[in-house]
């Protein structure tokens, strides 16, 4: 790797730290979060929020600065000609346990009206 692992590092958990912290999940009893940040070519979320009864809920963190940290990530991630354009960050609780992972330019993590309730499953942590 050529790119600066601790300061990675050290971003990845304050993008999980912020999510974990959104009052569109703090204070809920959940057992999941799945978010997708894309940072190019648009910058957006998109994700679930999964509950402690089994139910669901499409559900986005009100605070957009997660965007910019997840972009502040990508830049310190790319190596040369190759960085990442969505991740998928998945919180599970206990915990919460955090893990993350990044997408090149697939479009695996796209969700939409069409695709969306196969996404749920998909998602799920």
């Amino acid at each position: 790797m050529t790119f600066d692992k601790v300061r990675a590092d050290a971003l990845v958990m304050e993008v999980g730290q912020m999510i974990a912290a959104d009052p569109s999940y703090a204070g809920r009893d959940w057992t999941g979060v799945a978010l997708v940040i894309e940072v190019a070519p648009r910058r957006r979320m998109y994700g679930f929020v999964y509950l402690v009864d089994g139910d669901w809920e499409a559900e986005t963190p009100g605070d957009f600065e997660i965007i910019e940290k997840a972009e502040t990530l990508s830049d310190v991630m790319a190596e040369e000609d190759r960085r990442w354009t969505r991740c998928l960050v998945q919180l599970t609780q206990p915990g919460p346990e955090l893990k993350i992972q990044f997408d090149y330019g697939s479009e695996d993590w796209n969700v939409s009206p069409l695709n969306h309730v196969e996404m749920i499953d998909k998602l799920r942590p």
